[in-house]
């Protein structure tokens, strides 16, 4: 891809991807954390596999960012005023109006303001997000969590913060540097796993946690940095496409347990978002330009879920996704438009709109 690049359909793909998490979520909540998602396959649930692929976006929009304003600065702070507003407002919904309909007051009013503010600041700040809020939910099958899916959002910090040192002292200077820490990553995160399930190392899980979102992520940014050489043949697509999705059917069908399963797997619905993003032509148009939405439909998802439960608990996942789910995408519309202003109205203007990706220059 030359010239200057509009990823028309990467709103819409991200917001298909927060669609799959949000649907194995609400698929186990009747049953518990326990309890396998619905479309699991190759033993990797949906919502796993879409939270890699956000961290995959995340890279390549993250080397896009850094190129575009040339400032690590300038960059975490756009990150910050992208996902902080949002993610204030939810919390504070959660707290102000959720707890105290629902919750479970201690008696003492000093402690609950002391509990709830303690929550709030640490979920805003990204210093413990998705975290138990004692007196809420106490009874449900996932005790306590109205928050529970942005438990991710302190690992997209850290991989923002590792980002912008990287940039700083010039660690993603060259397109060589960012393809081995995407490979090296990528392998390293495959060793430490197979160690940690098949020698049973628990010491070894947070580098694990660490590898298993921090690998896609540096992957979107070699994807970005390389987007040149990316194939554009249909056969050569197609054909890596499938190859990706065979090495990770025949492993997990025919082969003993590996890594490679889940990096395959995980490789396979990246590549083919990506395609999907990039696309061109009339039969997905309606498809450009949706809506931001994504982030509030993913910090709306578990709480929507959640209350639903707490006044129906006889509800079963599928009734709670169907529920749930548009539920979900009402409120983040909502949320836009409380948090951005009603110039935002997702039903006046698209919000996002083209998403502009200039060359490398790496």
């Amino acid at each position: 891809m030359t010239g200057t690049d509009n990823i028309l359909r990467l709103n819409f793909v991200r917001i298909l991807i927060v669609l799959a998490i949000a649907f194995g979520y609400a698929s186990t909540m009747p049953r518990g954390p326990e309890a396998s998602e619905y479309l699991k396959h190759f033993g990797y649930e949906p919502s796993w596999i879409g939270i890699q692929l956000l961290f995959f976006f995340s890279g390549f929009l993250a080397l896009a960012s850094l190129q575009r304003h040339k400032s690590a600065f300038k960059y975490l702070f756009s990150k910050v005023l992208r996902n902080g507003p949002l993610l204030a407002f939810f919390t504070l919904i959660s707290v102000g109006v959720i707890y105290p309909i629902f919750g479970k007051s201690s008696g003492n009013l000093m402690a609950d303001m002391v509990k709830l503010s303690r929550y709030a600041i640490e979920t805003i700040t990204c210093v413990n997000p998705g975290q138990r809020l004692p007196g809420l939910l106490d009874d449900s099958k996932y005790m306590c969590l109205i928050q529970g899916a942005i438990w991710t959002f302190r690992w997209g910090l850290l991989v923002h913060i590792g980002a912008a040192i990287g940039w700083k002292v010039g660690l993603l200077s060259r397109k060589k540097y960012i393809a081995s820490y995407a490979i090296l990553s990528t392998v390293g995160y495959g060793l430490i796993q197979y160690i940690y399930i098949i020698g049973n190392f628990e010491s070894l899980y947070l580098p694990m946690m660490t590898l298993r979102l921090s690998y896609p992520f540096l992957i979107g940014m070699a994807v970005y940095a390389y987007r040149d050489q990316i194939p554009k043949s249909l056969p050569i697509k197609s054909g890596l496409l499938l190859s990706l999705g065979l090495i990770a059917a025949i492993n997990a069908t025919f082969l003993a347990w590996t890594p490679l399963i889940e990096i395959s797997l995980t490789a396979f619905w990246g590549y083919a978002a990506y395609l999907l993003a990039f696309s061109k032509g009339y039969l997905f148009k309606w498809t450009e330009n949706v809506p931001h939405l994504a982030l509030g439909f993913y910090l709306a998802a578990w709480p929507s879920a959640q209350v639903l439960l707490l006044l129906n608990p006889s509800l079963t996942p599928p009734s709670l996704i169907m529920l749930s789910i548009p539920l979900a995408l009402s409120f983040a519309m909502m949320a836009c438009v409380a948090v951005h202003g009603p110039t935002t109205n997702p039903f006046r203007r698209k919000l996002g709109g083209k998403i502009t990706v200039k060359p490398a220059r790496l």
